[in-house]
């Protein structure tokens, strides 16, 4: 299949949107549309994190664009999953169509299916953000106080990016073969559960691994404090997540990806431009009482940044193939993208 966005080459906020537009009014045959889906299904999962999928769908840029690109009567569907285990099982039983994945979810999915037409790879970044993983516990200073009765509330045991990034933490700490230390303490647990059973002050749950706002709201809560974060893990920011989709869906869907890529665009946009508004839309979402000026103030908090760019990918799939988690070691951060992604200066 032609790349169906070959003109994205620069991430500019009107000259990637502007490029988006032009393919959508020109570059694809009038007869595409026909052999195209109805519907597209788009997952996301729980946090800020997915901030720019709720504005797209709070505002209804999917439909908009569609129809600007002749598709009227395109149905969009959402669903909102716990971690990345349960959306790749969703997109390869093909219940979705774009699934947000973690940089190590990507990295396994991609493993396995390369070369299939199921093969699951990127389309872009969604954001950079920082994870971080908090403790009500007054001994836990470093990675050598947890003890067999701290446990730690993740998105998914072994498969998360929290979980990676705790084998990470781990071996850098303590050498590879300890990389492991921490495994057999993480639970599984959605990010809102998690946080209840962090700030509850009972219960096993006294480490938190999770995203943005939870991450803030729980430090504002007594007794609750920061052990580390990715952003001291890595070294840098890195993409909180990807966007996903399997080759048999691109490659059939060119028009729908590019209809999905322009209101993504568009989305991170209307964020950057006005975070009060993106806040707002958050709040509504997620029927949440936290105050506005406060969701703002995260938005705007270092670290925090919405860009579709893909950020230190390569990291975290080094890591998973020297520990074991894929078989196959990808040449360039490109290799677990769809073409459409290749004019970003990614990492």
């Amino acid at each position: 299949m032609t790349n169906p966005m070959p003109a994205i080459v620069k991430h500019t906020r009107r000259g990637a949107l502007a490029s988006l537009c032009a393919l959508a009014i020109g570059a694809i045959s009038p007869g595409t549309a026909a052999a195209e889906q109805g519907e597209l299904r788009i997952a996301k999962q729980y946090g800020l994190g997915y901030l720019t999928l709720m504005v797209m769908e709070d505002r209804k840029m999917v439909e908009r664009r569609a129809k600007e690109a002749g598709m009227p009567d395109l149905k969009v569907a959402w669903a909102t999953f716990r971690s990345s285990d349960v959306m790749n099982d969703a997109l390869l039983s093909n219940s979705v169509d774009f699934v947000c994945l973690g940089i190590t979810g990507l990295g396994t999915i991609w493993a396995k299916t390369r070369g299939t037409p199921a093969e699951v790879r990127a389309v872009s970044g969604l954001n950079a953000l920082p994870l971080q993983l908090n403790t009500r516990s007054p001994t836990i200073k470093g990675i050598a106080d947890f003890t067999d009765k701290d446990k730690i509330a993740l998105p998914a045991v072994k498969v998360s990016m929290q979980a990676t990034l705790l084998q990470m933490w781990a071996e850098k700490e303590l050498g590879a073969n300890n990389r492991n230390k921490l495994d057999a303490l993480t639970v599984s647990m959605a990010h809102p559960d998690g946080m209840a059973a962090l700030v509850s002050g009972g219960g096993e749950i006294n480490n938190h691994f999770t995203s943005p706002p939870f991450a803030q709201l729980e430090l504002d809560r007594p007794g609750i404090r920061k052990v580390i974060s990715s952003t001291e893990i890595l070294g840098g920011p890195m993409s909180f997540n990807v966007l996903a989709a399997t080759a048999k869906f691109y490659n059939e869907n060119p028009k729908l990806v590019t209809v999905f890529m322009q209101a993504l665009q568009e989305a991170t946009d209307f964020i950057n431009a006005d975070k009060k508004a993106a806040a707002e839309i958050y709040l509504r979402m997620t029927n949440s009482k936290q105050p506005t000026d406060e969701l703002v103030k995260t938005l705007n908090s270092p670290g925090i940044e919405f860009t579709l760019v893909p950020r230190n990918i390569l990291p975290f799939i080094d890591f998973s193939y020297r520990a074991g988690s894929i078989k196959v070691k990808p040449e360039s951060w490109k290799d677990l993208f769809f073409p459409v992604a290749y004019g970003w200066q990614g990492s």
